[in-house]
């Protein structure tokens, strides 16, 4: 019957842990059965039969099973008839694993299948000659309120990506044609795929052979445009003495294999029957997840911490070749276990805890007190761009000494007050920041886009200015930008003046500005600049091709001089605390978000 199976070229491959025997593949295969109850018998069973020159062999099985489907309710009664197959091909201690709906258990891969270096996959792939058509990228930095990942697309995006595009970001997966070929890949998977018409499991053996011995033989550098982004480097050396300081979960990815894809479920037991969690007890582990854990050296291992209250919630490990997360115990997600969505609840054998799927799949995040390095994906990555002291930070905080002076953000309000108070944030920006804007207005409150928008329309190219105001003690961490940042990343899509939403705002900008505590004040929300003239201002502004589009956080809490001196103090050995690293990335991700939307992102401090 195998004779008949047809598939594409798309496997993932792993290094062989151990050497495999046909009784591993016997059990392998009977273990695979069991997981399926209803399983039929096999349509084909192949153990370890030898191919090629090569000491290769090849394995393969197939059954039938019934699975309720996802559309109906537990106990429906109703099932499905699902066909799986599983062909796996060693070679050189390499190993390649075609499947359809079938799974290899935790246990196995655990035991046999190692991973490959994403660096190899890309010596393989990402050959000297390759063009790059497709690239999807993950960011670097820890904060939820970063563009998580992002896409590209085109016949050579060589022309279209450039530097200042792709900083701060690894790429997760990519697409490329080399001569007649088209490959495509997930490195830190090793998942490898040649687009091909479907052929037998001859062919697969033949495309597994000559993948592996690429894997092992390549030994040219990859293709130049891979090196402009985050690099993989070995984790034994790569991260030198560098201490490890912030540890996040992966809760999008998570929550994607949850709601999009569909793939697992997460599960409580009671009274030793498994129940899925609701959608809003979902959220709630997800939201719990997605907080940022302080990382502390502790004997040889690294405990988590709550950065809230500093306590301990759970354990790292920092091994030769990967991180293992050894334990967490947050307080609604340490008794979630995950099960796989192929089987009916509680009834997944290879159910997992949450720690154990968090840990196998690698999706966790951990920034390290070297800026450059991050841990994503089970793989350590260098950003060589962030080797200039600071300098590229520092080139987007402007300072303005008026912030000194600020005791509140948006400053008291009574009937009789015309202005902003001069000790306020939001006075900082009308008073100063926004000098040089012939129209300017208050949008705060309400369906806000900014604090301010400004005008210029002396300037040439127009411009069209962004300004978010706010106000805190001193600090170097993250915490005070956190919700000024995603305010500015949320509506970057705005800065477009979109006709219809600037239609619907004139009417409130052209009345009295209203406090949040329902003062009536006497200051007008047209700072800048005539009612009369506010639609056109903006319809020519909207209509200029060329406009400059700048976005400002204006803040009170942040020093340019502190974070030149931490900067000076990382130059000259010291160690960054936790929050300015967390603080450094969040900044970046901003600018980056700001470039992505064709702006310039900027932070405004005290000197």
């Amino acid at each position: 019957m195998i004779s008949d199976l047809r598939v594409a070229k798309t496997a993932t491959f792993h290094q062989a842990n151990r050497a495999f025997s046909k009784t591993a593949v016997i059990n392998l295969f009977r273990s695979i059965r069991r997981s399926h109850p209803t399983a039929a018998n096999n349509l084909f069973e192949h153990h370890r039969v030898e191919v090629g020159p090569a000491p290769s062999c090849w394995s393969a099985i197939s059954f039938l099973y019934d699975r309720p489907p996802s559309f109906f309710i537990e106990g429906a009664g109703v099932n499905e008839r699902i066909c799986g197959f599983l062909l796996i091909v060693e070679h050189r201690d390499h190993v390649a694993i075609f499947k359809s709906r079938l799974e290899v258990p935790s246990a196995f891969a655990t035991r046999y299948l190692g991973r490959i270096p994403p660096e190899r996959v890309d010596v393989a792939v990402a050959r000297q000659d390759a063009v790059f058509e497709k690239i999807r990228l993950r960011n670097m930095s820890l904060s939820k309120h970063a563009m998580r990942s992002k896409a590209f697309e085109a016949d050579d995006l060589r022309n279209v990506v450039g530097p200042a595009a792709s900083r701060r970001y690894i790429p997760q997966g990519y697409s490329v044609r080399s001569g007649t070929d088209h490959f495509s890949t997930t490195p830190s998977t090793g998942r490898i795929a040649q687009r091909s018409d479907r052929v037998d499991h001859i062919a697969l053996v033949n495309y597994a052979q000559s993948v592996i011995n690429k894997l092992i033989d390549g030994v040219d550098a990859p293709a130049s445009f891979i090196g402009t982004f985050a690099r993989p480097v070995d984790l034994a050396t790569g991260a030198g003495t560098a201490t490890l300081v912030s540890f996040g979960v992966d809760a999008a990815g998570l929550a994607d294999a949850i709601f999009d894809r569909e793939e697992v479920r997460l599960v409580r037991e009671n009274a030793g029957v498994y129940h899925a969690l609701t959608k809003a007890q979902v959220e709630e582990v997800l939201d719990e997840l997605a907080s940022v854990l302080e990382v502390r050296p502790k004997g040889k291992l690294f405990g988590l911490h709550n950065p809230a209250n500093g306590s301990w919630v759970g354990a790292l490990a920092l091994n030769k070749t990967r991180i293992v997360l050894r334990t967490l115990l947050l307080p609604l997600s340490a008794d979630v276990a995950i099960e796989s969505t192929v089987y009916p609840i509680g009834q997944d054998d290879n159910r997992q805890t949450l720690r154990q799927y968090l840990n196998n799949r690698n999706g966790f995040i951990v920034l390290f007190d070297d800026l450059a390095l991050a841990y994503i994906d089970g793989t350590l990555f260098r950003d060589e761009g962030i080797t200039d002291g600071g300098t590229t930070f520092l080139r987007y905080l402007l300072t303005d000494p008026l912030l000194d002076a600020v005791t509140d953000e948006k400053g008291t309000f009574t009937p009789t007050h015309t202005v902003f108070d001069p000790d306020s944030t939001f006075g900082v920006v009308v008073n100063s920041v926004a000098n040089g804007d012939d129209v300017l207005v208050c949008d705060d409150l309400g369906d806000e886009w900014a604090d301010f928008i400004g005008l210029n329309s002396t300037s040439n190219p127009r411009r069209i200015s962004f300004y978010h105001a706010k106000h805190g003690n001193l600090s170097l961490g993250a915490s005070p930008f956190h919700v000024s940042v995603s305010q500015a990343m949320k509506n970057l899509g705005q800065m477009s003046l979109p006709a219809e939403p600037v239609r619907r705002k004139l009417p409130g900008w052209s009345v009295n500005y209203v406090s949040g505590s329902s003062v009536q004040t006497a200051i007008p929300r047209i700072v800048q600049g005539t009612a009369a003239g506010l639609e056109d201002a903006f319809k020519q502004a909207r209509n200029s091709p060329d406009a400059i589009r700048r976005v400002f956080i204006v803040t009170s809490s942040l020093s340019y001089a502190a974070v030149e001196a931490n900067f000076a103090h990382i130059a000259n050995g010291g160690r960054p605390d936790p929050y300015f690293v967390q603080l450094y990335w969040l900044v970046l991700s901003y600018v980056s978000a700001c470039s992505e939307m064709n702006a310039f992102g900027y932070v405004v401090c005290r000197p």
